[in-house]
């Protein structure tokens, strides 16, 4: 690993924490995100998140683009063995103002796809949502802390975590109008909660079978032949 990219790999480590001033209107705008309808819409309410995120954290507002196509992906064997959710890309600043890249546009893009890469099929609200925070992380590293190189490091999770927990708080028990709760975002696809199952039964230590307590009857007859059997060894 060169010198830079372990500067950056290392840099990326030490911090863990993406504070948002405003987790009430990031809320606002991510619960708009996952009721949008379509590409277009979901592209419209993404890009406000991403202004609030961004002014928020003091950097410049990503474009964001969603296609409305199906992830680039790879297939070995008649499977999917991978799938592009979305991807961050630096533009090079103009000459004139290294602010923005040529012809006045946002230095950095995120691209989210809409469609998933076997079917077709709709992207679901939460995983998109996911994948524009995940993407947004990585312009964050670029714009924030400098890094020339956005690793997927213990930090970079550490901080994507942080910033999730607290559009998940804003989420809480707000619900959209006319649409069902949104789930909480913890790791992209949402988690099912197992019913509760009694506690197995304890079992008896392996080697032997478990011995009971004697009976009544046991009681009264052990002692008579254990008697009996140390007078006819005592012959």
């Amino acid at each position: 690993m060169a010198r830079t990219k372990q500067a950056d790999y290392r840099r990326s480590n030490r911090r863990t924490t993406l504070g948002i001033p405003d987790s009430d209107a990031a809320g606002r705008a991510a619960r708009a995100v996952l009721a949008a309808p379509d590409a277009a819409g979901r592209q419209a309410a993404g890009q406000r998140l991403l202004d609030l995120l961004a002014a928020g954290t003091g950097i410049p507002t990503p474009e964001l683009v969603v296609p409305d196509a199906q992830q680039p992906h790879r297939r070995s064997g008649g499977r999917i063995i991978y799938s592009l959710q979305g991807d961050y890309r630096r533009r090079q600043p103009s000459p004139a103002d290294p602010a923005v890249a040529r012809g006045g546009r946002p230095i950095g893009r995120i691209r989210v796809l809409h469609r998933t890469p076997a079917r077709g099929a709709v992207v679901r609200p939460s995983a998109f949502l996911h994948t524009l925070l995940h993407e947004f992380c990585h312009h964050h590293d670029a714009e924030a802390l400098g890094l020339m190189r956005s690793f997927h490091t213990a930090g970079f999770y550490a901080r994507l975590r942080h910033l999730r927990g607290q559009i998940d708080g804003a989420l809480d028990d707000r619900g959209t109008p006319g649409a069902p709760a949104p789930r909480p975002l913890r790791g992209g696809p949402a988690h099912r909660r197992s019913p509760r199952r009694p506690p197995p039964r304890p079992r008896p230590l392996r080697g032997r079978p478990a011995r009971r307590a004697p009976g009544p009857m046991e009681q009264l007859v052990l002692p008579f032949l254990d008697r009996l059997w140390s007078i006819i060894r005592g012959r």
